[in-house]
């Protein structure tokens, strides 16, 4: 009997310590709940929003369009967290998507193609003109664009100066006088006749009424304005011959890719016969055509058996040198216009936007000049949305600091504590106080 009661004694000792257990822990945890409440209850909540979707959001309490209560949202970053910074749990975290990516050190070679236009050689061109007013009598060429090689007759023309220089140059030579025939001969060099065509003319002895005019190098012929018949003068420019081998490729370059591209950068023309050649960026200029202001690369090169013409079009695909630099997928970059931000995270679910520096970009990485060290985490998906708020927290925390300090006023200063003996009163004007606006009503007299 004595043992039954023992065993009885000891379950129920049992029951009554689990209970006991049970209820305390219960209690904890209310009374943590309430805390917690109490804690939130204190503070005002940023925005309520949708418990089925965080980006509906509103400044009040109210319903979602689903008929749920909105949820309020509290600022649970810690004191002594950077302004702007934002928290988001895994769970939303999931449900935003969001990824990130490390900086990191690699190798850059920046490519960009763009179109390009075939230039002759401006340098290499030469205009044929006559020292002499005269008439076209015989032409040989007639259009622009037209093959000539060096010696090519391109016309023929008749000038009186030019007969009565040759008829004085002959009389100097059957009077043998040397002083003569020495200025003879200088007027007709002085009039663009050259050395071969005055010996033919000393050695026939013979007057010749029609001047050919040769090619004075191989090229393309790429202005005209001769006619036969025409009236030509000294100061008249009859064509231009421009060397069909000499090319400038010229690219231009739209506005915000200028540091994309440097001299020396390698460059690979393509025509749309599929014909290419590799040669380098020789000169970078800017251009002005108009408001537009662009900068222009220029390729220099041979025509060796490519026989591209002046205007022709092809591809330019330009590759920079090769490079190593810190570098962040393209898509992490926030660029406004005036400002280049990231979202920064931390890994513990902590995101705030930083400002950058950037050098190039291409369609999958940017270059990093400033802001940001190897191994630092960005948001390469949902950093739009972060950003947003990380620049609503940093303004609210501006805010909060702000209403701060304007809420100190003169009743939590204590005027108790002030040194009045530092005042002399004696040098004070108290005729031009005005004591009737003051409340005397506060002030202790006694």
């Amino acid at each position: 009997m004595n043992k039954l009661m023992l065993v009885v004694a000891a379950t129920f000792g049992i029951i009554g310590v689990v209970v006991g257990t049970q209820l305390e822990s219960s209690q904890s945890e209310i009374n943590l709940a309430s805390s917690s409440a109490t804690h939130e209850q204190s503070k005002e909540p940023l925005y309520w929003v949708a418990p089925m979707d965080p980006n509906y959001r509103r400044s009040e309490p109210g319903l979602s369009p689903m008929g749920m209560d909105l949820v309020p949202v509290y600022d649970e970053a810690p004191e002594d967290q950077a302004a702007g910074t934002v928290t988001l749990n895994a769970g939303l975290q999931n449900q935003l998507s969001v990824t990130t990516a490390q900086a990191q050190v690699r190798v850059w070679q920046d490519q960009l193609i763009l179109p390009a236009i075939v230039r002759f050689n401006p340098e290499q061109s030469q205009v044929v003109q006559v020292r002499a007013e005269g008439w076209v009598r015989q032409q040989f060429v007639f259009s622009v664009g037209e093959q000539v090689t060096r010696g090519q007759p391109l016309f023929t023309w008749y000038s009186p100066r030019l007969i009565s220089a040759q008829e004085e140059f002959l009389s100097a030579l059957r009077s043998g006088q040397k002083g003569l025939i020495a200025a003879a001969e200088s007027r007709l060099l002085a009039l663009d006749m050259s050395s071969e065509w005055l010996q033919t003319l000393r050695r026939e002895r013979k007057l010749q009424e029609e001047i050919t005019v040769l090619a004075p190098q191989n090229g393309v012929i790429q202005e005209l304005t001769l006619r036969p018949g025409a009236q030509i003068m000294p100061t008249q420019k009859l064509l231009t011959l421009v060397n069909s081998n000499a090319l400038w490729v010229e690219i231009h370059i739209p506005p915000g890719l200028e540091q994309r591209i440097e001299i020396k950068d390698v460059v690979i023309l393509t025509d749309t016969q599929g014909h290419s050649v590799t040669a380098e960026i020789a000169v970078l200029y800017p251009l002005q055509e108009g408001k537009l202001r662009s900068q222009v690369a220029r390729v220099e090169m041979t025509n060796d058996q490519l026989n591209w013409l002046d205007g022709q079009y092809v591809r330019a695909d330009i590759r920079g040198a090769e490079d190593e630099s810190l570098q962040i997928p393209a898509s992490a970059l926030i660029d406004d216009g005036h400002q280049q931000r990231v979202v920064l995270a931390d890994g513990q679910g902590h995101f705030r936007s930083i400002a950058v520096t950037t050098r190039k970009r291409n369609a999958q990485w940017v270059e990093i000049c400033s802001g940001l060290e190897v191994g630092d985490l960005v948001v390469t998906n949902a950093q739009f949305l972060i950003d947003s708020e990380s620049s609503v927290a940093s303004d609210l925390q501006r805010y909060e600091k702000a209403t701060a300090v304007d809420e100190m006023n003169s009743e939590e200063v204590d005027h108790f504590q002030m040194n009045h003996e530092g005042m002399n009163h004696e040098e004070m004007n108290h005729e031009e106080m005005d004591h009737s606006q003051m409340n005397h009503e506060g002030m202790n007299h006694d």
